[in-house]
């Protein structure tokens, strides 16, 4: 086929595919007869010149989610998709996160919530739950209520015959003194016992290294540097953890009122929604800590992790 013939086709293709021209209007802009177009164009197809590509986004996810699920050693992955803002992308994660949620609980379960946006997104998706009990996992941070696991139990409740049991109290207290006493207190005691019974848990992730956490102002200045040198990456419910999921500072937990990693371990599903590729060293640490069984994100996340080693062996076996 000489280089005219090609141009001629492919400007035929580009107005009949793209621009959606009819053949008629087409054959008169070129001075061809419609049945000229129709033979040029079934030529381009027959030569691969022109190529119609049909392409299945909610198949290629399935496998992208398989694929994920698979790579870091999970029972599930879910992907959805990264195409706009970072607040469409979050709503998508917190949408399947809510749909896998519903899906899961029983009438008599007992579901355990973290804090932050994504989780609060989740909890305006969520309907018609079954009699449930659901537990705080973690005391507040910082003073943006809109956040905290009361404002996330208190929509949930919202929407079904739901028993609530928050943490009145912060996820990290001040002393570890401090942290006793709030343990001891009746009301905060009956939420964390009902912790290691729980049936399923949904939480987001944090990033350590690059900062994307709030925890960071409810550290001490030598507890920031202790975890930056011990090569903290991730966050969950201020458990920190380095690359491989090995727990980082332990001592941390002295003064910490949230689900432990043992807590974490007895749940039978752990569902992880967190999204941006710039959290996927962190979602890895996670995901090598064995402490979830779920991950919901987005699909430039899935690809960075992808490009990562898999993981082979998780800290915490089930």
């Amino acid at each position: 086929m000489d280089e005219k013939r090609i141009e001629l086709i492919s400007e035929l293709a580009r107005q009949y595919y793209l621009e959606e021209l009819p053949k008629t209007e087409i054959a008169r802009l070129h001075g061809l007869s419609r049945f000229k177009v129709a033979r040029l164009l079934e030529e381009g197809r027959e030569t691969g010149l022109i190529r119609i590509e049909i392409r299945n986004n909610l198949q290629q996810q399935e496998q992208l989610s398989d694929r994920l699920a698979e790579h870091l050693g999970l029972r599930r992955g879910v992907v959805v998709s990264s195409t706009g803002d970072d607040w469409e992308v979050r709503e998508r994660i917190a949408q399947s996160a809510a749909e896998l949620v519903s899906a899961q609980l029983r009438s008599g379960d007992a579901l355990g919530v973290s804090w932050g946006r994504t989780m609060l997104a989740m909890a305006h998706h969520l309907y018609d739950l079954p009699p449930t009990s659901v537990v705080a996992i973690t005391g507040t941070v910082g003073d943006d209520l809109n956040e905290s696991p009361v404002e996330i139990l208190r929509t949930i409740a919202d929407v079904g015959a739901v028993a609530t049991y928050p943490i009145l109290a912060p996820l990290f207290v001040g002393s570890e003194q401090g942290a006793d006493t709030l343990r001891s207190d009746p009301v905060i005691r009956r939420t964390l016992s009902r912790i290691s019974r729980l049936d399923l848990v949904v939480m987001s992730v944090g990033s350590w290294q690059p900062r994307i956490t709030q925890l960071a102002d409810s550290l001490t200045a030598d507890e920031r540097g202790t975890l930056d040198r011990d090569g903290a990456r991730a966050e969950i419910l201020g458990i920190f953890l380095d690359d491989d999921g090995q727990q980082v500072a332990p001592s941390l937990g002295q003064r910490r009122l949230a689900a432990t990693p043992q807590d974490l371990v007895a749940v039978p599903e752990v569902i992880a929604a967190a999204g941006g590729a710039n959290r996927a060293l962190a979602i890895r640490a996670v995901a090598c800590s064995g402490l979830i069984t779920t991950l919901v994100t987005d699909d430039h996340t899935a690809i960075a992790l992808l490009e990562q080693p898999a993981v082979t062996e998780a800290v915490w076996a089930r």
